[in-house]
């Protein structure tokens, strides 16, 4: 028990010493120019626990329940638009409750520009940055707008298959890097079963220090580095 303490405790430590620049990038990235967070020495810890909460498991499940949303609600606009209905109500009833897209929605409920919403959505799904696009056209030139939206639900879709498809061939890689950052527990588990005194050597000697941070740092940028090849392959979908 104590050996997991000091080795989450170094893993930590390791994270604030080497990570902070990579995870302050990464996380300005995802959040844009304007609100990249700050790189001083203060909040570095918490920019790489920022950045884990948003590149992390939990992150990718938020985003997909977004993503899927998104989809059955152009899904529902194109019906609705099928159906004769006007293209501002049908976009309000598509988008539900809380809507999938609000900007777009409260433009609409003010007769603002909808295209326009859309964009400011379209920030967090570049699928209704084509949706804007497609509003934008058919308002301006009087062409129908649902078969233009029936056809970006569909290709809309087809992408989140293979998104889905690509995250379940990156599981395994992922779950190798989980399994990988856990073997050294296990080694110093199995030496105390065996009567050996592991957790003496590593906390009571210069060396046995020396090794659990350097251990503990490599794990960390392994881990790490591993997220961020997976992170890098669904970011070109």
């Amino acid at each position: 028990m104590i050996a997991v303490v000091v080795a989450a405790l170094l893993a930590a430590w390791a994270a604030w010493v080497i990570t902070p620049r990579w995870a302050d990038e990464r996380a300005g990235r995802l959040q844009g120019p304007s609100t990249a967070l700050p790189r001083t020495p203060g909040p570095r810890l918490a920019v790489v626990v920022a950045g884990w909460w948003r590149i992390g498991p939990a992150a990718r499940r938020r985003q997909a329940r977004r993503r899927i949303g998104v989809i059955h609600a152009l899904a529902a606009l194109a019906a609705d638009l099928q159906a004769g209905q006007p293209p501002t109500s049908a976009l309000i009833d598509a988008g539900g409750s809380p809507s999938v897209w609000p900007s777009a929605a409260g433009a609409a409920r003010l007769g603002d520009d909808v295209a326009r919403g859309l964009i400011i959505d379209g920030e967090r799904n570049a699928v209704l940055l084509q949706l804007a696009a497609c509003w934008r056209v058919a308002i301006e030139s009087g062409t129908g707008l649902a078969a233009s939206v029936a056809q970006l639900a569909a290709s809309a879709r087809a992408a989140e298959d293979v998104r889905v498809q690509l995250e379940a061939e990156l599981a395994g890689p992922r779950a190798t890097a989980r399994t990988l950052a856990l073997l050294p527990l296990v080694g110093v588990a199995f030496g105390v079963m065996m009567g050996a005194d592991p957790l003496g050597w590593l906390l009571g000697s210069t060396a046995g220090w020396g090794c659990l941070v350097l251990g503990s740092s490599l794990t960390v940028i392994g881990t790490w580095w591993t997220g961020r090849i997976a992170a890098g392959v669904e970011a070109m979908l």
